[in-house]
């Protein structure tokens, strides 16, 4: 007898409601988890102060999307480097290294979601491990790979 995935139920996050992370520092909130997606997905609000963004990293599972809502990023994908603002979105297949940094004055906001989801695990244990005083960059690599995020030498 086959198994039915469990139903999915439909769902409304306000801001209120999305879930606060601060992984390596930076202001977070899960719009919705990978569990409420049934594994399809992830979305994740991120601010970055001026010069904050992430090195250049890939991952092997996921598709990710970026929708830049405010601020001015540098994003630099597969070597191409561009300078975008809101309204902008990225489209990263897997494997493909990206990084992206705010370059603006003021704080951008982006709109990060992938598919499928996992994301979101990743940041929550980022933030946990912090909060739990035992953060350190050996174990932030561990999980790094854990959850697909690779950082390789560019």
């Amino acid at each position: 007898m086959n198994q039915s995935p469990p139903a999915l139920l439909p769902l409304v996050v306000t801001p209120q409601e999305a879930l606060p992370v601060r992984p390596f520092g930076l202001d977070m909130h899960i719009l919705l988890s990978t569990e409420a997606s049934g594994g399809a997905t992830s979305v994740i609000i991120a601010s970055h102060n001026p010069g904050e963004g992430p090195p250049h990293h890939l991952h092997h599972s996921q598709e990710e999307y970026i929708f830049i809502v405010e601020g001015t990023y540098q994003v630099i994908v597969n070597g191409a480097e561009q300078t975008v603002g809101a309204g902008t979105l990225l489209f990263i297949p897997r494997d493909t290294v990206h990084s992206f940094k705010n370059v603006g004055d003021t704080v951008g906001r982006m709109l990060d979601w992938t598919l499928p989801g996992g994301q979101d695990k990743y940041f929550k244990a980022i933030d946990q491990l912090a909060a739990e005083g035992g953060f350190s960059p050996e174990k932030a690599k561990a999980l790094s790979l854990e959850y697909d995020t690779h950082f390789p030498q560019v």
